[in-house]
């Protein structure tokens, strides 16, 4: 739940840094008013020593970004840019439990007690629509009701003699069931008559499927044979595809710090070293399969190989791809965010899944 609007301008130049007293998430950057030159201008964000570039903003080009980046309470921070151009930061204060455990408590409190309320005041409520009439009566007449009276419900009358001589005559003037007796005679024969013609059916049974049988053994013959052949037939098809399986793993490759990186489509030309601008289509997702970020239609995302522009698990697992072609990371949290995470999205020491395409390369 957010409770408040947070903003930062970034001067070109100048640093800005502090202590979180109060988390609060960074959900865009945009270019100010007044455009300096049409040059890039990167914003750079340090954590703790370690600087993060969040976004790049191109006059003409992208003037804004969301994002959606969490601080918490206690962290270092220091915001600034890379460029001449002036960029203005907003988000909003994240509110924690307490507030909400306050709101609630607030919401409970204001529930009105109608017992405190003179006739006269029940009326302007009414008149002013806060309070059903129905609903009122209702609690009423519930309220009407004494202890009292629910005490005279509860009491047990005592019994007279009078009583008592009535009671006796009606147990000895009831008669007693009379058993009826049961025909077990007729249900024994009948039984009998059943199980014999049960057997006489099985027997018939047994007879006109005995010459089946003999006919049918050729043909279970002819198909097993028929299984057989299939068999060997099918013997060097499974062969091709345990062929296909062994080389998909070996085109798997554990690289540098841990990052495996799966190729999943070779592209064209040669692959990109480090320095050059690349530009990708990619969904990041955590191990459960929960998707936190995506871009993969329209521009795609560029920055600079090596350059420690993004995460290291990125600047690593994709040099050597070729235009076109299309990897799977899995970046363990060391190459990635750490013991920290991204909060919301991304928690501590979560390891990543990135399926990634390399679009263009400069």
């Amino acid at each position: 739940m957010f409770r408040g609007f947070w903003g930062l301008k970034i001067v070109p130049g100048k640093t800005y840094s502090q202590t979180v007293d109060a988390s609060f998430r960074l959900s865009n950057a945009a270019l100010g008013a007044t455009v300096v030159d049409e040059l890039r201008t990167s914003v750079v964000l340090t954590v703790d020593d370690k600087s993060f570039v969040l976004c790049s903003l191109t006059p003409g080009a992208i003037e804004q970004q969301t994002l959606d980046i969490g601080l918490t309470e206690g962290e270092e921070i220091t915001f600034e840019t890379q460029g001449n151009n002036e960029v203005h930061l907003t988000g909003n204060f994240i509110a924690d439990d307490m507030d909400s455990d306050y709101d609630s408590d607030e919401e409970e409190s204001d529930e009105m007690d109608l017992s405190d309320l003179s006739p006269e005041e029940l009326k302007e409520l009414i008149d002013e629509g806060l309070i059903d009439p129905e609903t009122l009566l209702e609690d009423m007449e519930d309220e009407d009701y004494d202890s009292d009276d629910a005490e005279a419900d509860m009491r047990i009358r005592e019994i007279t003699e009078e009583d008592e001589e009535e009671m006796i005559e009606d147990l000895e003037s009831e008669e007693e069931p009379v058993p009826v007796p049961v025909p077990e005679v007729k249900i024994k024969k009948q039984a009998k008559k059943a199980e014999l013609k049960r057997k006489a059916e099985e027997e018939e049974a047994a007879k006109t499927k005995k010459p089946k049988a003999k006919k049918e053994e050729p043909k279970k013959v002819k198909e097993e044979v028929k299984k057989v052949k299939e068999e060997v037939k099918e013997e060097p098809k499974k062969t091709k595809e345990e062929a296909k399986k062994e080389a998909k793993k070996a085109k798997s490759i554990e690289l540098q710090g841990g990052v495996v990186a799966e190729v999943k489509k070779e592209g064209a030309g040669a692959g990109v070293k480090k320095g050059a601008r690349v530009g990708m289509y990619y969904i990041g997702k955590l191990t459960t399969g929960k998707v936190f970020d995506q871009n993969t239609k329209g521009k795609p995302f560029w920055f600079r190989l090596g350059a420690g522009e993004v995460i290291k698990g990125w600047d690593i697992g994709i040099v050597g791809m070729k235009k076109g072609g299309e990897r799977r990371l899995t970046i363990p949290a060391a190459m990635a965010y750490g013991k920290r995470g991204a909060p919301p999205d991304i928690p501590p020491n979560a390891t990543l899944v990135f399926d990634i395409r390399l679009v263009e390369y400069k």
